[in-house]
This record gives structure tokens, C-alpha cells and sequence, in this order.
């Protein structure tokens, strides 16, 4: 996904309200949590890293996209780290049927989808609406935060997969590290939330919310329905990418190691966390 001027300055308003109390906190009004700092600016960051990259390619001076790449790369790797930390700093998951219903995620990943083919912002800065209002800005739950940097991640592999078409030589290259960041980044994390909190057999509720409609706290398992959300649009694009004879060999060829990774890991979340029949 190549980002207009005009876009990329959404982008960064979107990113500087990730860092500061919106007005309806500070009124009370109950505004949507934010992400923690320690995963939200890196996130902001890497949105407008890649939007600087896009407007470099789109202006016909890409030279200039090298600057924004690399840092791209380097904001990826500090979501990645800030998601490591959340999750093994993580309050114990609750026991019994007392974890958020994966629905939420779903509906996170679906609305980061539409934003990423509308060429828009992505909401993934804020999480749903809280309900408990308050006098000041309210931070997501961890799991919630690490959905969030999943959803930069795959960002960040579809703005670069927009990218291919119209890059060659060293900035094939860079554009290429960045995608592979994204998804090597992404798929570690995967694993690293197997293992600090492995599944419960599904016969035990824990996957769903609580009947009674009470509010429940998120566990990082309950994040991987919108996870799958995310890589099927990912790899809808990437396939594409790779079968559109108008896009240059070299960037074609670029996809194949990425597209083998999405649809491994993808298996994978469905053998650690099988979906749930009605979820």
C-alpha cells in the first residue's frame, strides 16, 4: 500500500494521540485505551517511517526511502521488544471462563483490514471502547497492546508488499528487509506467547467471555482469531503480488520466502489455538 502526503499526516496525528490524554479522557467521557508507551510509540513511529518511505517512491525520488526503511526496521524491533516485555511481565492469566471472547480481536483485525485497503489511518493505536470513563488516559490490557503490534506488523508487511512493485536494485532490497522483518518479528512473537501461556483444552470456557456479559480480562490466547484475520488478508496480497505478470520478476520473487512464513505460522496458530466452532 503506497500512502498519499495527505495520509501520512493522518498517520502521525494518529500516532502523537497515541502519546497524549484525548479530550473526552480528560472530561471523562470514557475515550478508547491507549497503548502503553513502550509498544505506542514505536508503532506511531514505524507508521510514519513507512508513509515517508511511500511518498519518496511516489515522488520518484526513492533514494530517499532508504532513510525511512531502516527505520521502519528498527521501530519493528522495538514493538517486538515491548510486546516481549508486556508478555513476560503479564498479570497471571484468569483461571476458569474468565478470559475475553476472541470476537473483539476479530473485529480489530477486520477494521485494520478495511483501513489498510481504504489507504487510511490504522486504529490500531487505540484499542475498543473501554466503558469505565475516568479522569485520565486510560492504557490497554497487555494482550491487547500485543494485538496492536501484531496489527503494525502486518501493516507494515502490506505497505512494503505496495511497495515492490515500483522499487528495484538496493531499494528492492531494503523494501524487501522491512516485509521480512515484519513477519519473522510477528511469527517469533507467536511463538513466545505459546510459551509463556500455552492453551487450555477448549472444554473449559476459556476461550469465551463469560455468559453472564460480565466484563473479563483478555489472555494473550484470545488475540489469535484476529491474529488469522490479519495473515489471510496478508497473504491474499502477497499471492496476488506474486501472480500480477505487470510487477517486475525480482520483486515477485521477493515474496516467496515471506509467503512460505505466513502460511507456516498461520498452521501453527491453528494447532496451538484451533478455532472454536460458533466463535
Amino acid at each position: 500500500m503506497v500512502r498519499s502526503r495527505t495520509t501520512r499526516l493522518v498517520a502521525l496525528t494518529a500516532g502523537l494521540a497515541a502519546l497524549l490524554p484525548t479530550a473526552a479522557a480528560q472530561a471523562g467521557g470514557g475515550a478508547p485505551p491507549i497503548d502503553p508507551p513502550i509498544v505506542g510509540v514505536p508503532i506511531a513511529r514505524t507508521q510514519v517511517a513507512l508513509g515517508n518511505a511511500a511518498d519518496a517512491i511516489d515522488a520518484g525520488t526513492g533514494g530517499q526511502a532508504t532513510g525511512p526503511l531502516r527505520a521502519s526496521r528498527r521501530y519493528l524491533i522495538r514493538s517486538y521488544k515491548g510486546a516481549k516485555y508486556l508478555i513476560a511481565n503479564a498479570p497471571p492469566p484468569p483461571v476458569g471462563d474468565g478470559s475475553a471472547n476472541p470476537r473483539r480481536f476479530i473485529r480489530l483485525a477486520r477494521r485494520a483490514v478495511r483501513a489498510s485497503r481504504q489507504g487510511g489511518a490504522h486504529g490500531w493505536i487505540r484499542a475498543g471502547a473501554s466503558g469505565t470513563g475516568g479522569a485520565g488516559p486510560v492504557f490497554a490490557d497487555g494482550p491487547t497492546a500485543v494485538f496492536d503490534v501484531f496489527t503494525s506488523q502486518f501493516s507494515a508487511a502490506t505497505a512494503a508488499v505496495g511497495m515492490l512493485p515500483d522499487v528495484q536494485g538496493t531499494l528492492l532490497s531494503r523494501v524487501q528487509t522491512t516485509l521480512n522483518t515484519a513477519v519473522v518479528l510477528r511469527n517469533r512473537l507467536v511463538k513466545i506467547i505459546h510459551a509463556a501461556e500455552p492453551p487450555a483444552p477448549v472444554a473449559d470456557g476459556r476461550v469465551h467471555a463469560r455468559a453472564s456479559g460480565a466484563p473479563v480480562a483478555a489472555t494473550f490466547g484470545s488475540v489469535m482469531p484476529g491474529l488469522t484475520v490479519l495473515l489471510d488478508a496478508e497473504l491474499q496480497q502477497m499471492k496476488a503480488t506474486q501472480q500480477d505478470t505487470s510487477v517486475p520478476s525480482a520483486s515477485r520473487a521477493a515474496l516467496s520466502k515471506a509467503i512460505a512464513a505466513d502460511t507456516q505460522i498461520e498452521a501453527l496458530v491453528n494447532q496451538y489455538w484451533p478455532p472454536v466452532i460458533g466463535d
